[in-house]
């Protein structure tokens, strides 16, 4: 699910940012696994819209592990795509 996600926002880079630069880290992070892909291109609109389908399917396949995905974003500013995956101690 984790590389799933990944994919998907990495696709979202390539597709619709015009990015010239992304990151991408995956953490440790207390009770989490946390990854980050974090891209300097346009940016999302403005009108709270985040429901595209590559957005709708990252949320959706992060329920399914009780994760869950936030985005955050602007206009101009670029996009930053975050996944907390809990951690089952076993």
């Amino acid at each position: 699910m984790v590389y799933r996600v990944a994919q998907e926002a990495l696709t979202n880079v390539v597709r619709h940012a015009a990015a010239t630069r992304v990151d991408l880290s995956l953490l440790h992070v207390g009770p989490d696994v946390v990854l980050e892909v974090t891209d300097d291109g346009r940016g999302l609109a403005d009108d709270g819209d985040r429901t595209g389908t590559g957005l709708l399917g990252m949320r959706d396949r992060a329920a399914l592990v009780d994760a869950v995905v936030e985005v955050e974003s602007a206009p101009g500013r670029g996009t930053t795509v975050r996944l907390r995956v809990p951690v089952v101690e076993q």
